[in-house]
């Protein structure tokens, strides 16, 4: 994807220049072309449970991506949702989702996404972030310290986060797990939270919620059970944008609560999930 960027902006320029981050485009940028050419007969096999699904083309679009990395950077280990795990020797490592919305991918709703991040394997600390939606031309980008932009249809802009100040007034995204226990879990915390903000959407990504987030759509995001290769590019570009980021309790983000929102919402956010123990099926 060749961006021309609306203003001579220095911080554009350098976040670009970024040779992980410039890897990372190149290779989601492709990836989306290969997902955009999906088959009619799409084959579909099921994981965990019946509703937790993997097509075909996440698999592809998986294999193109490790085969990219494989190629440009050899030595870095490899995470991917699909089973992809090599081990490396830099002491990077890079995690991607091939599809996040798979089943947005299946019934052709546009909410799905190449995510691929690069983070430092003794820290965790993410370093590179790219998010692509293909069926919007939407390239969400960040690299830790350098600010986070999009890059929409061949134009760029510099992404920040609302300035809702009133949680009854905000915006919420979230997401839903697939087994049963963990959807029944997550409807009793929902029925708390609901009535205390402004409204929920519920859109099937969660790396394009992290986004809409850093882009000041969503004034915050939060869900149980989402994985590293979910938003590993995503939480980063929401930082970068100016949210908040944490777990519940004191923790870092991660598989039991992951809770991204502006400054000036996040904790009263993060209260009410406590209160309900929203860390626990």
């Amino acid at each position: 994807m060749t961006a021309q960027p609306n203003s001579s902006s220095l911080a554009f320029d350098a976040l670009i220049s970024e040779p992980n981050l410039a890897i990372a485009m190149s290779i989601a940028t492709g990836a989306g072309e290969l997902l955009l050419n999906r088959p009619d007969d799409l084959e579909i096999e099921t994981k965990s449970t019946a509703t937790d699904v993997v097509t075909l083309m996440d698999k592809r679009a998986e294999a193109f991506i490790v085969a990219e990395l494989g190629k440009q950077r050899p030595d870095d280990a490899i995470l991917g949702e699909e089973g992809a795990n090599q081990p490396g020797t830099s002491g990077l490592q890079w995690v991607l989702d091939p599809i996040d919305g798979t089943v947005n991918y299946l019934h052709q709703l546009p909410h799905w996404c190449v995510s691929i991040g690069l983070v430092e394997e003794s820290s965790g600390q993410a370093l590179a972030g790219v998010v692509y939606v293909p069926t919007l031309e939407h390239m969400y980008i960040s690299s830790r310290g350098l600010g986070a932009w999009v890059i929409e249809r061949g134009n760029c802009r510099q992404l920040g986060v609302s300035e809702c100040s009133d949680l009854g007034q905000a915006l919420i995204g979230t997401g839903f797990g697939y087994s049963s226990v963990r959807r029944a879990s997550q409807a009793r915390v929902l029925q708390e939270v609901l009535p205390k903000v402004a409204d929920i959407r519920r859109l099937g990504s969660c790396a394009v919620d992290l986004c809409l987030v850093a882009d000041g759509v969503l004034d915050g995001y939060y869900e149980r059970g989402v994985n590293a290769w979910d938003y590993a590019a995503g939480e980063l570009i929401a930082r970068e944008a100016g949210a908040l980021a944490s777990g519940l309790l004191g923790n870092s983000i991660g598989n039991d609560m992951i809770v991204v929102a502006n400054p000036a919402i996040h904790s009263q956010l993060v209260d009410i999930l406590e209160a309900n123990r929203a860390d626990r099926d």
